[in-house]
């Protein structure tokens, strides 16, 4: 039994990878796929050439990165070095619940420290080199102390409530979890963009102008408030443009980057904005908060099956069962899962940019929505002709093409 554990976990790792990389490469051997004429526009020779550098440095970038972290973590199985943290863990504390926090946190300090290797390189070569990055080396090491401080506050909290559930609730651990969860994820999503953005970037609120006074008008056309749309400044970081919406009922709030606003023209930027509302009035928040909270069930079903099989330690050189070695067991037997689940997901979400779309199309102008994706995709460097497949695995967003034909 120990051996066929081994075994399926090895080939989880290898096989999860090699599918990835499979797929990758496809992708990136179909970006010499004919332009569609919808898009043939967005990029002049010399613009498309330094895209096609810029996706072969970050595919390159990405094998390097996928490759080197599996291979860690195969090296970690191998070597017996999660027993070796354990018993850190255990000679630090005599406390049960701390003492899985205490290895997993030792487990995720040396993952983060390898990542931040990893996003520098990104930063400030790749994405230096080709002129996105604002990002100061001041800006990226706070960056980094923040996340790790909200990372160990927000994913230690619900670790050990997880863990207390789990020993308290006996048969009953599915239903409080799934709750826990899923309250835990309507309050983030409402307090996403009040209290998690600011804690990272500047939130102003939209000034009094001719954009705002455009916007304002296409808002009561369409029965939006106007004091729910925010400014953020994502220059101080990147060149890259986008927007976003998060949050219902009170909380909703319309967030655009500085740096769209500054490349846009004022209809171009209502137009993006209209492409937001529109995803607040067919409601794709509440559906994709139901959509989150059916895959959370999976997840915990799985977890409540999966926590305390003795026999995932043992396999792996532990004397007893160990919770923390468990719980990093069971993210790599749900990696197919979660792949299956994106496949739905990303259509999902794909459709509902259509629906997003077609708001706009529907009540505001298709000419200056057509040109703000098209600013979008040159200023961000898309790419035009994504493989299929990949799209429809990996692809929250149809490609820009699909988009431009079904607008008009």
């Amino acid at each position: 039994m120990e051996l066929a554990v081994v075994i399926v976990i090895y080939f989880l790792l290898i096989g999860m990878y090699l599918f990835e990389l499979w797929l990758s490469i496809l992708n990136y051997k179909h970006r010499n796929a004919p332009i569609p004429d919808s898009v043939k526009d967005v990029y002049n020779d010399k613009e498309y050439k330094k895209h096609q550098k810029y996706t072969m440095e970050n595919f390159k970038f990405s094998l390097i990165e996928k490759g080197f972290n599996r291979i860690i973590l195969i090296v970690f199985l191998l070597s017996g070095f999660f027993k070796l943290i354990s018993e850190v863990a255990n000679k630090i504390t005599d406390n049960n619940y701390l003492q899985v926090l205490l290895f997993l946190l030792l487990y995720f300090l040396i993952t983060f420290i390898i990542d931040i290797f990893f996003d520098y390189y990104h930063t400030f070569k790749i994405e230096e080199k080709y002129g996105f990055n604002r990002t100061t080396k001041k800006t990226f090491t706070t960056d980094k102390i923040k996340s790790l401080l909200l990372t160990i506050l927000f994913g230690g909290g619900i670790v050990y409530g997880i863990l207390v559930l789990h020993d308290e609730t006996t048969w009953l651990f599915f239903v409080y979890a799934w709750l826990a969860l899923t309250i835990i994820m309507i309050v983030i999503n409402m307090i996403y963009t009040k209290v998690l953005v600011p804690l990272f970037n500047k939130l102003t609120p939209l000034e009094k102008g001719s954009l705002r006074t455009k916007i304002e008008e296409f808002a009561q056309s369409v029965g939006y408030e106007i004091d729910k749309i925010s400014i953020m400044d994502a220059s101080k970081r990147s060149t890259k443009l986008n927007a976003f919406f998060s949050g219902f009922g009170k909380t909703k709030r319309i967030v655009l980057f500085d740096t769209l606003v500054e490349k846009m023209d004022d209809e171009e930027i209502v137009s993006v904005l209209a492409h937001e509302i529109g995803h607040n009035k067919h409601k794709h928040i509440i559906f994709n908060l139901l959509q989150t909270s059916i895959v959370l069930s999976v997840y915990v079903l799985l977890l409540g099956l999966l926590l305390e099989i003795k026999v995932f330690s043992t396999a792996f050189g532990f004397a007893n069962l160990n919770i923390g070695f468990n719980l990093i067991l069971y993210t790599i037997i749900v990696s197919p899962i979660l792949m299956l689940i994106n496949i739905f997901s990303s259509f999902l979400s794909r459709k509902f940019e259509y629906q997003a779309d077609k708001f706009v199309a529907d009540n505001y102008k298709k000419d200056k929505f057509i040109s703000a994706l098209k600013k979008l995709a040159r200023s961000n460097y898309s790419n035009l002709t994504p493989h299929p497949l990949y799209v429809k695995l990996f692809y929250s967003h149809p490609p820009i093409s699909d988009r431009i034909e079904a607008i008009k």
